[in-house]
């Protein structure tokens, strides 16, 4: 069964997205602009961009945020940020910025759901070991590169160019004071295709990593926003860092207050205009917020009594027993990946055939996909 508007819905619902669009700020994104591999006749009540949030959250990896590091690993607190609180977090912050710069607050929530799925254990201290395995290989490992890689390449789910390349070009480690779309920047899925092989080979510089819309310009900045206060109060919370270990910071000390600060600013800078900016105070000032935080937390040589060493040690041995077993029998990844990549069959064939000649992506691939706690146990069963 399916049940469609009636005529009278469908001519109420018309006129209020039409006045909503015309209350769009000139250089924000319609949803008429959305591009796709395929074509894709929206519901009216459905729109492009609402669809792609749906999409993210439907997918195998949104599911698994819960289990993954924002920045303090296998800690028994539930009070401590999931990487699921913080894309919630930066969607809600993007959306409140966005709202009042009349930007299109539904490709905002999609770009911020779906900003991190490229994610691997252990944050972003698992990032750079998994990179250091690739690179035995040629290969590099950027988690912003995963995430469209993700969307693409693996699950290739039809959704909109914008939102990919909005994943893509999202660097929250690297604050700007201006962020303008880079108009060349993405035009085409053989465009997106092109940057990700460069990013592969660790060829894609920062000027190609700027988002095409304002709105993925917007969940840029948010991303830092989001995590630089909230960051301190888990630090806190599990009696690591103290609030006065910091330095004095106009911006604020809690995260409330920072995001309210910033987000001020960022508005009073960019309304009107075709780039999201900050003042110069304001920008010095989150700079200087954002590398206090690099020296007293991000600092992590150990996880939970696991060190650097150790957990390099296990994403090798795990690498060599996928990356083995894509070559001989199979029995590994057909069991305890393939099922669990998507939902459609054709589209996980598609993506074996097309990565048959590059068993180490798709061993990398699997490793990715991993929570923090899934990763450990697969070891502990099948390498050691």
């Amino acid at each position: 069964m399916r049940i469609d508007l009636n005529e009278n819905t469908q001519k109420i619902l018309k006129e209020k997205f039409e006045q909503r669009d015309e209350l769009l700020f000139e250089y924000a994104t319609k949803d008429g602009d959305s591009i796709r591999k395929n074509d894709y006749a929206p519901r009216l009540f459905r729109r492009q961009f609402i669809r792609d949030c749906e999409v993210v959250i439907n997918l195998p990896l949104f599911n698994r945020y819960a289990g993954k590091t924002q920045v303090f690993s296998l800690k028994d607190n539930d009070d401590i940020s999931t990487r699921a609180y913080h894309v919630q977090l930066v969607s809600r912050v993007a959306r409140t910025i966005g709202s009042a710069l009349s930007l299109n607050c539904d490709l905002i929530e999609a770009i911020a759901l779906a900003h991190d799925l490229g994610h691997c254990p252990f944050g972003h201290l698992g990032e750079k070991l998994l990179d250091n395995v690739a690179q035995q290989y040629g290969y590099r490992f950027f988690h912003h590169v995963q995430g469209a890689r993700y969307l693409n390449n693996i699950v290739k789910s039809d959704i909109s160019l914008q939102v990919v390349d909005g994943v893509l070009c999202h660097n929250g480690e690297k604050v700007l004071q201006r962020y303008a779309p880079n108009e060349n920047s993405c035009k085409s899925f053989d465009d997106l295709q092109d940057k990700l092989n460069l990013a592969y080979k660790g060829k894609l510089n920062d000027d190609n990593l700027m988002a095409s819309t304002l709105e993925g310009c917007l969940v840029r900045i948010c991303d830092v926003i989001a995590y630089i206060g909230k960051d301190r109060q888990d630090a806190e919370k599990l009696k690591q860092v103290g609030f006065d270990a910091y330095d004095d910071n106009p911006l604020g000390k809690l995260n409330h207050e920072i995001i309210g600060n910033v987000s001020a600013d960022i508005i009073n800078n960019s309304i009107g205009k075709r780039q999201i900016a900050m003042s110069d105070c304001v920008y010095q000032e989150l700079c200087k917020l954002l590398s206090d935080n690099y020296k007293k937390i991000y600092a992590i040589s150990s996880i939970n009594g696991y060190t650097k060493d150790d957990l390099q040690k296990i994403i090798n041995d795990v690498f060599e027993l996928v990356y083995s077993d894509l070559k001989i029998d199979r029995k590994l990844i057909d069991k305890y990946y393939r099922p669990h990549i998507y939902a459609n069959a054709q589209k996980v064939d598609e993506y074996f055939l097309e990565n048959r000649d590059y068993p180490e992506r798709v061993a990398i691939d699997m490793i990715a996909s991993m929570s923090d706690n899934y990763l450990l146990k697969f070891y502990k069963e099948h390498c050691k």
